[in-house]
């Protein structure tokens, strides 16, 4: 379940739904458009994606560890008849 999908449920826009879930103490004009919402949202069991929202922000998690793998290939005269090999 997105976000998109639950404001077209209840009929407005993603940006309001997502005030409304990323902060409880968003007051919308109408507070009944609150409770719906949040109606929706628990009963399609939404969770947010946390990967996406530190794309968003631009965190990242402290204790990934970023990784890098070098690899150095070179071409000897059998390996020229290779064919997924290519200059």
């Amino acid at each position: 379940m997105s976000v998109k999908k639950i404001a077209k449920q209840v009929g407005t826009s993603p940006a309001t739904a997502s005030r409304v879930l990323n902060n409880p103490g968003y007051r919308c004009q109408k507070p009944e458009l609150r409770d719906k919402i949040w109606k929706v949202a628990m009963e399609q069991n939404y969770v947010p994606n946390e990967a996406a929202r530190n794309l968003k922000v631009g965190h990242s998690s402290e204790d990934t560890k970023v990784y890098y793998l070098y690899v150095l290939m070179t071409r000897m005269d059998a390996s020229l008849s290779d064919p997924f090999l290519f200059v």
